[in-house]
C-alpha cells in the first residue's frame, strides 16, 4: 500500500478523483444544469438498429445534426462522431447519429451488404431536389425521419475520400463540400484554417467544393429542410507512389510495390474531423472555442472502464493495432487510437495504457518527438500503463539515442533484422501466474523483435522475465545463439507505473490472444 502522502498526489488517485467528479457534473442535472445529453436507439429491433445521442442545454442556441457512418469503408467519420459526442455544449442541442450504416461499417464496405444493389449506397437514397422528401429505402427513411424530426439548423455529414483533391486526385478527399448558403460559406474559411494548420503538405491540403451530390443527406437537408449543410471529407490513402496523370492523382506501377498506397492514419483522419467540426461549432457558439479536441472527454461516462491508447501513426505497420484493438475491446476495454499531436497535447492522461505496436521504433520515437517523449515517460511515471511489441518493444529499453529508457534493457544482438517467423518460447512460474498456466513450449510469431540483456540503470528498476525464447532466428548475417534463452516477455516499472516487454508477436498467433489480455491487465493494476 502507498504511504499516504504519496498517495494524495498519485497518478492514478488524481484521475480516479477527476474522473468522479466529471462523471457527477456529467450526469447530474442538479451539478450541472446548462446541459444534459440522452441516448435512444434508430430503427430499434432490426438490422439498422444504432444509438444516437441528443445533448440539449437550457440556453437558446442553434440545433446541429452530426451524422457519422454512412459508408462502411470510412470509419474515421464514425469513430470521430462518437467521440465528438462527449463535447459538452454551452448552448443549443447537439444531435449525434455515430454509426448510420451498422451492416456496411462491420462488412467494411462502401455499400450496403444484402440489399437491392440501387439500394446499396445509402448516401444516394435521401430526397432529392425537384422531388418529394422521401427517402428510398428503410435505413435512409429511418435517418431522415429521425434528422427532419429535429428541424435543424445544421447538418454535417462525415466521409472520406480516396485521395487528395488538392492534388489533382478526382476523389473529394480532403475538402468541405457545402451547400449554398451565407451562413455555411461564411463559416467554411474558419474550418479550413482550423484543420490546414494541421497539414503541412500543400498536396494535402483541404478545399472547399460543393454543392453535395444530389441524394445525398447533405443535399436534401439543406433543399427540403433549410439547414445550412455540409460534408466534411478526409482522405483515407496517403499520397505516397501517387503522381499527376491526365488532371488525376494516380498510382505508378513503377514505384508501387502493389496497386495500392498505403493508408493515412485513421488517429490523423479522426483528429482532422473534430478539428473541422470543432471549427464550426465554435465558430455558430455551440462550442466553447478553447475546448482541447486532442483530449478524450469520453472516459467521463465511464470511469470504471480501463482506457487504452493505441499509437497509430508514422512508424507503425502490420497487423498489431487491429488485432489489439479486437482483443482489448472484446475484453470490455475501451479503444481509442492517437497519434503524436494527441500524445505531444498530453491526452495520455486521459488514459490508464498506452500501446505502441510494431513497426519501426526509431520512426516511432521521431513522430512523438522530444515533447512526446516526455510525455509518455511522465504518463508512465505518474501510474500509467506501457505495452510494447516489437518495435514498441524496443522504444521502451535503455540502449538508444531516441529510446524513452522507461525499461532496465537494452539490445544485445547487433543487427535487429533477424527475420521473421516461428519461434517457440516459455513461460517462466512467474509468467504463468501473470499471463497464464501454460505449461510447456509455445509457438508464437516472431519479425525482428528486440533481443535484450539488462541496461544496469540506477534510476529503473530490474526487470522480470515472463517468457524466454527456446528457439530462433538468426538470418540477414545475425549471430546465432543471442536469441535462444534470451528474454521473449518482460515487465519492469518506471516511477509509479507498469511496462510490459513484448518482443514477438503475441497478438497475432492464433491461441495467445490471452496473454496479451493478461498482460494488458497487468499494466494497468496499481503497484
Amino acid at each position: 500500500m502507498l504511504p499516504f502522502p504519496r498517495l494524495l498526489v498519485s497518478y492514478r488517485f488524481r484521475r480516479l478523483c477527476l474522473c468522479l467528479c466529471l462523471a457527477l457534473v456529467w450526469v447530474s442535472p442538479s451539478a450541472r444544469a446548462d446541459s444534459w445529453q440522452t441516448r435512444k436507439v434508430l430503427s430499434p429491433g432490426t438490422r439498422w438498429e444504432t444509438p444516437y445521442y441528443v445533448q440539449q442545454s437550457d440556453q437558446p442556441g442553434p440545433t446541429v445534426v452530426i451524422v457519422g457512418g454512412v459508408h462502411g469503408d470510412e470509419p474515421a467519420g464514425a469513430e470521430a462522431a462518437d467521440q465528438i459526442r462527449h463535447w459538452p455544449i454551452r448552448c443549443g442541442t447537439l444531435a449525434v447519429l455515430p454509426r448510420a450504416n451498422p451492416p456496411a461499417l462491420a462488412a467494411r464496405t462502401r455499400t450496403t451488404p444484402d440489399v437491392e444493389p440501387s439500394l446499396g449506397n445509402l448516401n444516394r437514397n435521401f430526397p432529392r431536389a425537384g422531388q418529394p422528401g422521401k427517402a428510398r429505402g428503410e435505413p435512409a427513411q429511418a435517418i431522415w425521419d429521425w434528422v427532419e424530426s429535429f428541424k435543424p439548423d445544421w447538418l454535417v455529414d462525415l466521409h472520406e475520400g480516396s485521395g487528395f483533391r488538392a492534388a489533382g486526385s478526382r476523389s473529394v478527399g480532403s475538402s468541405v463540400i457545402v451547400s449554398s448558403s451565407p451562413e455555411a460559406e461564411a463559416a467554411v474559411p474558419r474550418i479550413l484554417d482550423a484543420v490546414n494548420a494541421s497539414v503541412s503538405d500543400e498536396r494535402k491540403r483541404f478545399v472547399q467544393l460543393g454543392p453535395p451530390v444530389d441524394g445525398s443527406l447533405a443535399r436534401g437537408a439543406a433543399v427540403h429542410l433549410g439547414a445550412r449543410a455540409m460534408i466534411l471529407e478526409t482522405t483515407s490513402r496517403d499520397l505516397v507512389f501517387t503522381r499527376e496523370a491526365d488532371g488525376a492523382s494516380e498510382v505508378d506501377k513503377k514505384k508501387a510495390p502493389s496497386s495500392s498506397p498505403p493508408s493515412q492514419p485513421l488517429s490523423r483522419r479522426v483528429r482532422q474531423h473534430r478539428l473541422m467540426v470543432h471549427a464550426l461549432l465554435a465558430q455558430v457558439g455551440l462550442l466553447d472555442q478553447n475546448l482541447d479536441v486532442d483530449r478524450s472527454i469520453g472516459r467521463r461516462a465511464e470511469p470504471d472502464k480501463t482506457w487504452v491508447a493505441l499509437y497509430d501513426a508514422e512508424g507503425t505497420a502490420g497487423a498489431t493495432g487491429p488485432a489489439m484493438e479486437r482483443i482489448l475491446t472484446a475484453a470490455g476495454m475501451r479503444m481509442r487510437r492517437v497519434g503524436p499531436a494527441e500524445v505531444a497535447a498530453g491526452a495520455l492522461d486521459d488514459f490508464d495504457l498506452v500501446i505502441f505496436p510494431g513497426g519501426s521504433a526509431s520512426k516511432e520515437a521521431a513522430a512523438i518527438g522530444e515533447q512526446g517523449s516526455r510525455q509518455v515517460k511522465a504518463f508512465v511515471g505518474g501510474g500509467g500503463g506501457y505495452l510494447g511489441i516489437c518495435a514498441g518493444a524496443y522504444l521502451c529499453t535503455s540502449g538508444f539515442d531516441w529510446s524513452l529508457k522507461i525499461f532496465d534493457a537494452r539490445t544485445i544482438s547487433p543487427k535487429w533484422q533477424r527475420g521473421r517467423g516461428t519461434v517457440k518460447i516459455e513461460l517462466t512460474p512467474q509468467g504463468r501466474k501473470i499471463l497464464g498456466d501454460r505449461p510447456g513450449l509455445l509457438d508464437v510469431r516472431y519479425a525482428n523483435g528486440p533481443i535484450i540483456g539488462p541496461a544496469q540503470l540506477e534510476a529503473v528498476p530490474d526487470y522480470e522475465v515472463l517468457a524466454f525464447f527456446r528457439s530462433e532466428v538468426a538470418e540477414h548475417g545475425t549471430p546465432l545463439g543471442v536469441m535462444t534463452n534470451s528474454p521473449a516477455v518482460a515487465i519492469g516499472r518506471y516511477g509509479q507505473g507498469r511496462v510490459v516487454f513484448v518482443s514477438p508477436h503475441l497478438e497475432q498467433t492464433d491461441g495467445l490472444e490471452d496473454l496479451v489480455r493478461q498482460a494488458a491487465r497487468w499494466a494497468v493494476e496499481k503497484n
